[in-house]
């Protein structure tokens, strides 16, 4: 006969089986994809190669992006694509440790330029150069140079002109995990929003 503790621990042995074999299965088969992956990788790609619905596919994404909210690792979004990347604010000690040069800040005129095609999501050369009021040649060859903007495409316009947009660096740099977490300023205050997150951090 059964005792009522035996019953007890295959209900528990069950709804065990029942978390791995769900949700938490799922979000420890995308921490796997991530963590082997040399790019980001889209909801939708993560949901061809597990079959799971994109719909369970974000919420697992939700479930590992609160697990690794305090952790020296984070879940980084960029535009629909994941991926685990270093803690920003430890960047400093993986510097030291790969031997790389402390970063100098970007100049006035880049972080300008970051700011527009951040808040804007994607912008021209052109456009860019209209809410400046300057060229801006310089500064958006040192954003490409290190890798905070890169080229999205080109308009079916006269002369093809490229458009710009933010990379998953770009977050990293600044100590963001999502768009989501831009502050909701006017494009006039950009820079100095972008300046104060270098000089705090």
């Amino acid at each position: 006969m059964a005792r009522d503790s035996d019953v007890g621990a295959d209900s528990d042995r069950d709804q065990i089986a029942e978390w791995s074999a769900g949700d938490f299965g799922l979000a420890r088969t995308i921490e796997a994809l991530l963590f082997v992956a040399d790019r980001a990788l889209s909801a939708t790609e993560i949901s061809e190669v597990t079959g799971a619905s994109e719909s369970d596919v974000r919420e697992a994404l939700s479930r590992l992006s609160a697990h690794y909210r305090t952790r020296g690792v984070v879940l980084l979004e960029h535009r629909n694509a994941f991926r685990l990347v270093s803690a920003p604010d430890l960047a400093d000690y993986c510097r030291r440790l790969l031997g790389l040069d402390q970063r100098r800040q970007p100049s006035r005129a880049a972080l300008e330029t970051l700011g527009i095609v951040a808040y804007r999501g994607r912008a021209t050369r052109a456009e860019i150069e209209r809410v400046r009021g300057v060229d801006s040649d310089s500064a958006l060859a040192t954003l490409l140079s290190r890798n905070l903007i890169r080229e999205a495409g080109r308009l079916d316009a006269p002369g093809r002109p490229a458009v710009f947009t933010t990379t998953d660096t770009f977050l990293a740099y600044f100590g963001l995990t999502s768009l989501d977490e831009l502050p909701e300023l006017d494009l006039k205050f950009v820079a100095d929003d972008l300046d104060r997150k270098l000089t705090n951090d």
